[in-house]
């Protein structure tokens, strides 16, 4: 994320020095959206980038999240018997029933390409919603020329190839181009040039009521003890060297070593952990 056009939202301080926390840091926002207090401003910025899409495709089904919402965030998929599971970002619940999807994506080169594994997150979902709507959104900070053919938006849907007409289901998958969508002057716009950093205080208010949210939450997460033992522990390297670039297996590292954290056990002696059991893992894979 970090580039000479961008501005972090602030630093933490780790052990071996200062690091930069930039808006799309995933640890960073499953943190924020973990507290109901910041569920509105998820809401806002959900509502912006669809308002955005209908603009351009005012024919659309898929409609603003106006009713009570309920969010979870690294949303646990439960695949079969032995409880293997699947992380998916933010799972935001309208009315209980209807269900969307939202992804951060920070790179566009994943070990797993993210053109398959936002379908298996779209199939999944589905799978999980007993017919209720469960539409993905997916905010990408570098274009993924697959999904996007160079569009600001691309939305995919169930269709009848014969005729054209829509599947019953009309879950979908939006993918949303950040960097293009920062250079139109629209509230949208604005929005996705916070998330990639490159402007710190936005003019329109309902950006800014997002950005207060972030801010307010960073003075939380930055004095978070826990927080600040994972981030020092991918700082100093671990599971890094073996996932470089495959973010879905960092976020997962994290999250397992916040739990043996969480347990009592040292960080120190987690990372040891942690790092046999990956390191067993690629031998037998």
């Amino acid at each position: 994320m970090a580039s000479k056009n961008t501005t972090p939202l602030g630093y933490i301080e780790l052990n071996n020095g200062s690091k930069a926390i930039y808006p799309m840091n995933d640890i960073f926002l499953n943190f924020t959206f973990e507290d109901v207090a910041h569920w509105e401003a998820l809401r806002l910025a959900v509502n912006l980038l669809i308002k955005a899409y209908m603009q351009q495709k005012p024919e659309t089904k898929v409609k603003p999240i106006e009713s009570s919402i309920k969010v979870r965030t690294q949303y646990q998929y439960l695949l079969d018997i032995q409880n293997t599971t699947r992380d998916q970002d933010i799972k935001m619940t309208e009315d209980e029933e209807e269900t969307t999807y939202i992804e951060f994506q920070n790179r566009a080169k994943t070990d797993v390409p993210i053109e398959i594994r936002s379908v298996e997150y779209f199939g999944l979902g589905i799978g999980h919603s007993k017919g209720k709507l469960a539409n993905q959104i997916w905010l990408l900070a570098e274009d993924v020329d697959s999904v996007l053919h160079r569009n600001t938006f691309t939305r995919y849907i169930l269709k009848d190839e014969m005729t054209g007409n829509e599947h019953p289901t009309t879950s979908g998958i939006m993918y949303v181009s950040l960097t293009k969508l920062s250079q139109e002057e629209s509230p949208a716009g604005e929005l996705a040039s916070f998330l990639l950093g490159k402007i710190i205080v936005p003019m329109n208010e309902e950006v800014k009521k997002i950005s207060d949210a972030f801010n307010s939450s960073f003075n939380a997460f930055k004095s978070d003890r826990e927080v600040v033992k994972v981030l020092s522990a991918r700082d100093r390297g671990w599971h890094e060297g073996l996932v470089e670039g495959r973010e879905e297996g960092e976020i997962k590292g994290a999250n397992k070593l916040l739990e043996l954290i969480k347990k009592g056990i040292d960080p120190d002696e987690a990372m040891r952990k942690l790092n046999y059991e990956t390191q067993y893992e690629l031998v037998e894979s």
